[in-house]
């Protein structure tokens, strides 16, 4: 993802959100001061807690990287030669500059906001992506399936359980995902067990082409006009692999889970082409 739609969005996510009704630090308070509450309130099910201290943890990851592609910047404006600059040109430039001190300023407070944090705080991101899925965040759950530990390899690398907590909530978290109407789930899980996808995802869930036609059916049930026809083309190719029984059992799925969990809601809509699910909408 580019600097600025990180930077924009790591903005935005300043202002601290309001969990349940017990009040938090004020805004502004650094993550470390409030990680204790956030945390304990996050392990007794309070879903918004867990919620913001996973976004929080994440978007304190993003300083760094977002620092050294600032620096780059600044490095590459340096190297301009205004005196051969015409009007315009000087405008733009100027606009550039400003721009970076602004940036500059808003990853001062960043650093503020996110210094201190011990490592076992920022090593909590992935579980904390895991617990807010379990609890109902539609972005936590679309990440945590995609992604599981590889969300943080540096955290993974240090606690390959992770990988077994992974497994064990895959199941449970693609059956909420339908049962809620939850259309990043479906495809998520369709793009897993696409044949040749060699997701971690698919390593958990196998492969099996007829679960991937099921997915990728449903999905089509629920697509835009203009995704349709590339739709079709996959699921012909998908029912090559397939028995007649196989894809009428498969069609019969999907069309009663549509009906009952996603009828009225537009599958493409919400997952358009190229969509990040780990790309979260901070608020």
């Amino acid at each position: 993802m580019p600097a600025p739609v990180q930077l924009a969005r790591a903005q935005k996510s300043s202002r601290i959100l309001a969990v349940s009704d017990v009040s938090l630090p004020p805004p502004g308070t650094r993550l470390k001061d409030m990680y204790a509450q956030l945390q304990a309130r996050a392990n007794s099910g309070d879903s918004a807690a867990a919620t913001q201290l996973y976004r929080e943890l994440n978007r304190c990851e993003l300083v760094s990287a977002i620092e050294s592609t600032n620096a780059q910047n600044v490095d590459g404006l340096m190297d301009e030669n205004v005196g051969s600059m015409d009007q315009a040109q000087l405008l733009t430039y100027q606009a550039q500059l400003d721009a970076i001190e602004n940036n500059r300023q808003v990853m001062q407070r960043m650093r503020e906001f996110c210094g201190g944090l011990s490592g076992d705080m920022r090593n909590s991101l992935v579980e904390n992506l895991q617990r807010a899925a379990q609890l109902g965040d539609e972005e936590a759950r679309a990440c945590y399936l995609q992604r599981g530990p590889n969300f943080d390899m540096r955290s993974f690398a240090n606690h390959p359980a992770l990988l077994d907590e992974y497994r064990g909530s895959v199941s449970s978290m693609v059956r909420s995902g339908l049962e809620a109407g939850d259309w990043k789930v479906v495809d998520v899980v369709r793009g897993a067990l696409q044949p040749g996808s060699k997701s971690l995802l698919e390593g958990v869930l196998g492969s099996d082409l007829s679960q991937y036609y099921r997915f990728l059916k449903l999905y089509r049930l629920g697509a835009e006009p203009y995704r349709t026809e590339s739709l079709d083309r996959q699921l012909t190719a998908a029912a090559q692999g397939l028995t007649s029984a196989e894809i009428a059992e498969a069609d019969s799925w999907a069309q009663k889970i549509f009906e009952e969990n996603f009828k009225g809601s537009t599958s493409t809509e919400s997952t358009i082409l190229g969509w990040d699910p780990c790309s979260f909408a901070y608020e």
